[in-house]
């Protein structure tokens, strides 16, 4: 029994960490994850996303103005952005337009792309980075073509 709490601990550790976005240590390796989202990820959530999760009530609680919104613990269900693992990113899942979720957006007549939904799963496979600095920072941007 004395064995049993460390285990469950550690366990508890190992989740909670595996749901947190960690900048990468390697300079370059931070320069190229801020690039990507900068030039695919974040005119994709400015665009298509963030008309509605914003302020101070966004759907599902889902904040996407900034990295701490988007990475805020749920109660339930499964987290929106799970570093490392699109599959288990309900924001992926959401997007992907798959199945008869609830969730399933954005809930508008537009959709994304393939291309874009592409882009999403390889920056979530790729550990999600998403700066803590302006360029971070996301504005709504309406898109010309779905206003």
């Amino acid at each position: 029994m004395k064995l049993l709490a460390p285990v469950c601990a550690v366990g508890l550790l190992l989740a909670a960490c595996a749901s947190k976005p960690v900048a990468p240590e390697d300079p370059i390796e931070a320069l190229a994850g801020r690039d990507y989202f900068v030039q695919f990820v974040k005119p994709i959530l400015e665009t298509q996303c963030l008309r509605c999760h914003q302020g101070a009530n966004p759907p599902a609680g889902l904040s996407l103005v900034q990295r701490s919104g988007a990475y805020a613990p749920r109660k339930r269900d499964r987290a929106f952005i799970v570093p490392g693992d699109p599959e288990a990113s309900l924001l992926l899942t959401a997007v992907s337009r798959v199945g008869t979720h609830p969730l399933i957006m954005p809930r508008l007549d537009i959709t994304l792309t393939d291309d874009d939904i592409g882009a999403l799963h390889e920056w979530i496979e790729d550990g999600a980075y998403w700066p803590d600095n302006p360029d971070g920072f996301l504005q709504p941007r309406y898109n010309i073509e779905n206003p």
